[in-house]
């Protein structure tokens, strides 16, 4: 088959759903099948085993600040000026698309003579004023999570498949400790490091565990992984509560190069306060043997067993985090323990092999 992802995000922002789409193209394409993102022209490909095809856009910061949602609206419909022509004539067998604000454009495809089947996959809830209007267009409805696929089934009305986000096994595994590179992240042997990887903005709820660390031992630190708009007032805010010190902003880090420094790690926290569909940061956490403190909302409790692969918290509860994490830290054999319980739940449950089997499986299916 001749699958398209189309997202005009996949090359240039490092978060789940540009994830999703590489690492389930990637399995794809080890399938034997034909893989292609179109993406906007920023940014570059993840590795070559999928082939990316950039046009412009105007980024969704341009517009008129109308709301989030009509930016990215915009930004989709600029993209589409550009790639809808490319994407019909290019004879796709399947084309995935992961937000509510390119179903106008699958339904301007199918004007145009699209004749691929098309898959909805749902990263999230943005919906918009009639956006019901083009749900015709689609002819299959996944979501990562049954919570976010409860969701889109009260919006649109259809029988949405679940089928759960993955990691690659092979690439996210444990690897040996390195004192050195352990050391860099800001912590010794007998310290305890955290670490969260997300897109630094409010909702991922960054600011709730350093507000728990702000008293706590000085042997608990903290690596935070990602950039975004909230990166200044967390530095600021660790710099005011005096734990900057414990506290490493690593920016950026490439997807390649996380395992090796989740392996260094101890404990994995995803404190988010918004709803999350799934979480994939979560699951590749867990493969490189990782115990989880996350919020106990969205698709997050489809992750983490409650005591076995680690604990899930009331999002925001400043209290309940601080508990949980110095809990963890005087508790180091059962940390490990977890993280065992973890990386074998992650390889028998989440897997992108995995992932690729059950799209490819409804492609051919038709159903």
């Amino acid at each position: 088959m001749k699958v398209c992802f189309y997202n005009v995000t996949a090359s240039f922002i490092p978060g789940g759903l540009e994830t999703y789409c590489w690492e389930a193209g990637r399995a794809l394409a080890r399938r034997g099948h034909e893989v292609t993102i179109l993406s906007g022209d920023r940014g570059k490909a993840w590795h070559d085993e999928v082939q990316l095809v950039q046009f412009p856009f105007r980024v969704e910061q341009d517009w008129p600040d109308f709301g989030t949602r009509f930016r990215r609206l915009m930004e989709r419909l600029s993209f589409a000026r550009h790639s809808l022509g490319y994407l019909v004539r290019s004879g796709y067998d399947a084309v995935i698309v992961n937000k509510p604000f390119d179903l106008p454009i699958l339904w301007q495809a199918r004007r145009r003579g699209l004749s691929a089947q098309t898959l909805f996959r749902s990263g999230g809830t943005d919906f918009f004023v009639g956006d019901r209007m083009f749900a015709g267009a689609v002819r299959h409805w996944v979501s990562a999570s049954r919570y976010n696929a409860r969701q889109v089934e009260e919006r649109y009305g259809r029988t949405v498949k679940v089928i759960h986000n993955g990691v690659d096994t092979e690439v996210f595994t444990p690897r040996g400790r390195d004192p050195e590179l352990r050391r860099s992240l800001g912590a010794g042997p007998d310290d305890l490091l955290m670490v969260s990887v997300s897109r630094l903005i409010g909702w991922k709820g960054t600011r709730i565990v350093l507000e728990a660390l702000a008293g706590m031992s000085e042997r608990v630190r903290y690596a935070v992984i990602g950039e975004g708009p909230e990166e200044q007032n967390l530095r600021a805010q660790a710099e005011r509560a005096g734990i900057s010190q414990r506290v490493r902003f690593l920016g950026r880090i490439r997807h390649a190069d996380l395992p090796p420094i989740l392996s260094q790690c101890d404990l994995f926290v995803q404190p988010s306060i918004g709803e999350e569909a799934f979480g994939i940061s979560v699951v590749e956490a867990m493969a490189c043997g990782l115990p989880v403190l996350a919020s106990d909302n969205g698709g997050l409790p489809e992750i983490i067993v409650e005591g076995e692969t680690g604990r899930l918290l009331p999002p925001g509860s400043v209290p309940a985090w601080r508990a949980a994490i110095e809990e963890a830290a005087a508790a180091p054999d059962r940390l490990r323990a977890l993280g065992d319980k973890a990386r074998a739940r992650a390889g028998a449950e989440f897997t992108w092999a995995a992932n690729a089997a059950k799209l490819e499986s409804l492609f051919l299916g038709g159903a």
